[in-house]
């Protein structure tokens, strides 16, 4: 069908357009408000600055679909495949867009807030500067997967209160992002980037950000209980009155970070650079220390109880007032 005559038939009172093959098809602009295009043929079309709102896109091809500055707001497009669609600076709020396909979509600058984006596939996908506030990517174990954004560009994207818990995000761009109060518990961050990225108050208890980079960054009272930072870069990051105990942090780097007032306890620090860190009443109970760079490090006030320092370095590291691993405060 060409795209004259779908908006001709509209207009004429016609809404039902169940299954219609619309390839190619010239709808710039075009307003099909409330339109019922469910299992329709839409790839390659031209929908830039179309009025789409609460349109039934369930099931439709959208494949390399041109959708810049659409509105999409309350659209249902479940389990529609919108890969390779270019959504740049579309409206899509409050839209439904469970099991989606949007692998490779670009969503430059688009607006999400309060979509509903569980199950959805965003791998490849260009998030960069989108708004995701109030949108749900919830985890629902034997009914949704998690949030696949392996690759994802999210680079200045507001996703602050977004529940991401199991999401993979391994080796996404967040850099810049606002990711305050965030849920990333058990989400796979590997190889992530992050720096300059805002984690205030996040949770990402038992979260995997090994190798992130998250140079600074700001992290300020997370929660990251049990989280996995091997060999991550946090050089420079803020992670004041940050809760960190059991966390894993092998050979990560740390060189002057704020770990001020930070909870640490039981955390592995092997071979961990802290160089230059301040680590200003620092609880660090029964932390394992073992050949970690301290040189030059703030450690005043910290509780070193029961620490474990062998070959550690500590030249040049400030412990006035620190409880030293025998108990005894150092003068």
């Amino acid at each position: 069908m060409e795209g004259s005559e779908i908006i001709r038939r509209y207009q004429a009172g016609e809404t039902d357009f169940k299954g219609v093959s619309l390839r190619n098809a010239h709808l710039q602009g075009a307003d099909l408000i409330g339109a019922n295009l469910s299992q329709a043929d839409l790839n390659a079309a031209n929908l830039i600055f179309g009025y789409l709102s609460r349109v039934n896109l369930y099931e439709a091809n959208l494949t390399h679909a041109k959708m810049a500055g659409a509105n999409l707001n309350q659209a249902d497009l479940r389990n529609a495949n919108l890969s390779d669609a270019d959504l740049h600076g579309a409206t899509l709020q409050g839209a439904d867009l469970r099991k989606a396909n949007l692998s490779l979509a670009v969503l430059l600058d688009a607006n999400l807030i309060g979509a509903d984006l569980r199950n959805v596939n965003l791998s490849g996908a260009c998030l960069r500067g989108a708004c995701l506030r109030g949108a749900n990517l919830r985890y629902e174990r034997r009914v949704y997967a998690a949030a696949d954004l392996r690759g994802a560009d999210l680079r200045g994207a507001d996703l602050r209160g977004v529940n991401l818990a199991g999401a993979d995000l391994t080796r996404a761009d967040l850099r810049g992002a606002n990711l305050m109060e965030t849920n990333l518990r058990e989400a796979n961050l590997t190889q992530v980037k992050l720096q300059e990225a805002n984690l205030t108050r996040a949770l990402l208890t038992e979260a995997n950000l090994t190798r992130a980079i998250a140079f600074d960054a700001l992290m300020i009272e997370v929660h990251m209980e049990r989280a996995i930072l091997t060999e991550s870069d946090l050089t420079r990051a803020n992670l004041s009155g940050s809760i960190l105990p059991d966390a894993q942090l092998e050979k990560a780097t740390l060189v002057g970070a704020n770990l001020t007032r930070a909870n640490l306890t039981r955390a592995n620090l092997t071979r961990t650079n802290l160089t230059g860190a301040n680590l200003t009443e620092a609880d660090l109970l029964e932390v394992y220390l073992a050949k970690t760079n301290l040189s030059d490090a703030n450690l005043r006030k910290a509780t070193l109880l029961r620490a474990e320092l062998s070959m550690a370095n500590l030249e040049g590291a400030n412990l006035e007032g620190a409880m030293m691993p025998n108990g005894d405060i150092n003068d």
